[in-house]
């Protein structure tokens, strides 16, 4: 399969249970964030939101907060409750975008690093270390 993607993704797995709100149309529908890049966001919601709806999001992750970030649906598949989709972002803060792909490729390298068995891959100053769930993530303070 062919990647179409500009920018790598990061899930956003620690945040369950943090709902953000998806703002549609003057109105709010909760959702939950599955995973980020800079070009894009998947997320889980509690309504049914067409494709090409436009919307916007706020982001309020450790290390990560990206305000007003829109974009349009571009699918929507309903899974049990709710619905799964993917959002293409149109307009986000170019600082945003910056941290949103440092923190990504920072995942990333560290998949790479455990898939070729290179030891000691976790360092507190990493990007994503504050959202890491990884069982190889060191114990301590970033």
């Amino acid at each position: 399969m062919v990647e179409k993607r500009k920018n790598r993704r990061m899930p956003i797995i620690k945040q369950f249970g943090e709902l953000i709100m998806l703002k549609v149309a003057g109105e709010s529908v909760p959702g939950i964030i599955l995973d980020l890049s800079a070009d894009g966001v998947s997320l889980m919601a509690y309504a049914h939101v067409p494709t090409g709806t436009s919307v916007c999001l706020d982001i309020d992750l450790p290390d990560l907060k990206a305000a007003n970030m829109c974009g349009k649906v571009v699918w929507s598949l309903k899974q049990g409750e709710m619905w799964r989709m993917g959002i293409s972002v149109t307009d986000m803060s170019t600082l945003d975008a910056k941290q949103i792909n440092r923190m990504a490729i920072a995942f990333n390298d560290c998949e790479n690093k455990i898939m070729l068995g290179v030891p000691d891959v976790c360092y507190s100053k990493c990007s994503y270390y504050k959202i890491c769930e990884k069982p190889q993530k060191i114990k301590g303070e970033a």
